[in-house]
């Protein structure tokens, strides 16, 4: 049975409108051949050298009568979409988690580098502290063995 997305309220358009398992390979080659009007022949080659022919279904190469109407629809709400997470992105700003890992910028050097980590795992052992206390598993005032 068919689903439309109006009346339920689902999209389905990231969904394939249809699935074809061909080879265990990777696809290499992809050619269509019109045999007639009614014909539509699609030439894949995998990476063992195997050709596979297939028929291509009147349902994928005949557009519904409100296909075009639909696909520019789809293409108008994606590039909406895109401008909305683009205009949240930037005026997000530079507003950054703290506990995030720190990325250098620039090349360190290997006492930097050790600093850095030193603290990013002394973070993570303070954080798995909390975690434990909260379980119930460790004492607020047991100590955290921290590398210095």
């Amino acid at each position: 049975s068919m689903v439309s997305t109006q009346s339920t309220g689902l999209d389905r358009s990231h969904a394939p409108s249809m699935s074809q398992n061909i080879s265990s390979s990777a696809v290499t080659s992809l050619v269509p051949y019109r045999v007639s009007s009614k014909q539509v022949l699609l030439g894949v080659g995998d990476n063992f050298g195997t050709l596979h022919i297939l028929e291509v279904p009147w349902s994928l190469r005949q557009a519904s009568p409100n296909e075009l109407h639909a696909m520019s629809s789809y293409f108008d709400r994606e590039c909406s979409r895109i401008d909305y997470y683009k205009d949240r992105d930037a005026n997000r700003g530079t507003a950054v988690v703290d506990s995030a890992p720190q990325i250098p910028t620039a090349l360190e050097t290997q006492e930097e580098e050790e600093e850095r980590l030193k603290k990013s795992f002394n973070n993570y052992l303070n954080m798995e502290k909390e975690f434990l206390v909260k379980l119930g598993l460790k004492k607020e005032d047991d100590p955290v063995q921290l590398i210095h």
